[in-house]
């Protein structure tokens, strides 16, 4: 019976050392797995974030006096979203302005939401509804928006 326990102890401290040691190998491979997917991740959005900054140059939205962008690489949806913000005089020039934003990908150029909203010297910014407010939900459908805040819950599906 001895000899049992004695069997039993060195198969038990022999099998717990395996565990430990699979254990030791399992925290190496997710550590080595999330260094890789930082890596690669910064590299995407690095590949997002050029390629904006080109869709923004070619289409000539540098020449714009008050234009920007921002992008986002979407990880879910591996997409590169950018939105372009834009304000600009009224022509004739009669002290209202136009504000205009667009949702795309960068790389694919699909529209994924459009604003466009023009100042009323009469009325307050508010009181003012957009000219062209929709986007495309992530179910695909179109939807009609009908003030700037609906306009950015549509982009935050995409910019997030």
């Amino acid at each position: 019976m001895i000899v049992s326990v004695a069997i039993l102890s060195y198969l038990l401290h022999s099998h717990n050392a395996v565990l430990v040691d699979q254990q030791r190998q399992i925290h190496e491979l997710n550590t080595k797995i999330e260094e890789k997917a930082k890596t690669v991740g910064l590299e995407v959005q690095e590949k997002c974030s050029k390629q904006a900054g080109e869709q923004y140059a070619e289409n000539g939205w540098k020449k714009e006096p008050i234009a920007s962008f921002t992008n986002h690489y979407n990880e879910k949806m591996n997409k590169c979203f950018m939105l372009i913000e834009s304000t600009t005089p009224a022509k004739p020039s009669d002290g209202t302005f136009f504000n205009s934003k667009l949702l795309f990908d960068a790389f694919e150029g699909k529209s994924y939401g459009e604003y466009d909203w023009r100042s009323d010297k009469a009325k307050k910014y508010w009181e003012v509804a957009p000219i062209n407010c929709k986007g495309t939900l992530l179910s695909g459908e179109e939807k009609t928006c009908h003030s700037l805040d609906e306009f950015n819950e549509i982009v935050k599906l995409y910019m997030q």
